[in-house]
């Protein structure tokens, strides 16, 4: 059972959440071990072994010199293919995942009381399922990573996209709109990096102390959600205004 460092909250309702959800993204971490074990590493072990094997062939080397080749670019497969699942394997702890949530409550200075109603009011969301938009991350340097938004009567929490957890306290929110970004992102390939322009469509969340605390209209939000599509800005923010919040859209 997922534990919390420093507490003594076990079994409790927020950490009956947390493992909840672990469980949730370690089945995903578990899907890109297994493909990256079971493909990914043959496959460039494989290719580094031909490639180095036919390079000693084609610059005129003997059968000796091929396998020579072969077993050079097995070795470098081997050491390449280590230090990519060691670093596959630190990314994909579910545990990781799990703390970047536990920072997002911790950012709203919540006490162990209000986390237990947290927990509550998510675990009781999640076995709804009504106010649960479950998605996957199509676009750059995505990965297909499992995305969701769920909604209850006091909190909203975005997971999956960047930020990976964007927890919001309904009840100190002042205005909610939505908008749209032009972005870029950079993906790079074996030998080569492609630069690719999209739109975020977003959903700003303002605080009601941002005056007091400095903040114009015109600064950015306290919190803010992604989406690459924007259809599912629109279900988010449709799920946000039928829980009885006011949602602007200045872009309209």
């Amino acid at each position: 059972m997922y534990r919390k460092r420093g507490t003594n909250m076990t079994g409790s309702a927020y950490q009956n959440w947390l493992k909840k959800e672990e469980e949730w993204i370690g089945a995903y971490c578990s899907r890109i071990r297994k493909n990256s074990i079971l493909k990914v590493v043959p496959l460039t072990i494989l290719l580094l072994a031909v490639l180095f094997g036919g390079m000693a062939l084609l610059g005129g080397g003997s059968t000796q010199d091929l396998l020579t080749g072969m077993v050079g670019g097995l070795f470098l497969g081997l050491i390449i293919c280590a230090f990519y699942l060691a670093v596959l394997l630190l990314q994909l702890r579910p545990s990781r995942y799990v703390q970047k949530i536990e920072q997002s409550v911790k950012a709203l200075s919540a006490n162990d009381m209000e986390k237990e109603f947290l927990g509550r009011e998510m675990l009781a969301a999640l076995e709804g399922g009504e106010q649960v938009l479950s998605y996957q991350m199509i676009g750059p340097n995505s990965n297909g990573t499992p995305a969701r938004v769920i909604l209850t009567s006091h909190y909203i929490l975005q997971e999956g996209s960047s930020p990976y957890a964007v927890l919001v306290r309904l009840s100190d929110i002042a205005e909610v709109k939505t908008g749209s970004e032009q972005k870029m992102a950079v993906t790079h390939g074996a030998k080569s990096k492609t630069c690719h322009h999209f739109t975020l469509y977003t959903i700003g969340f303002y605080r009601k102390d941002r005056f007091d605390r400095g903040l114009s209209e015109n600064d950015p939000p306290d919190y803010a959600m992604g989406f690459f599509q924007e259809n599912l800005r629109d279900s988010a923010a449709g799920m946000i205004k039928n829980n009885g919040m006011r949602v602007q859209h200045p872009e309209v």
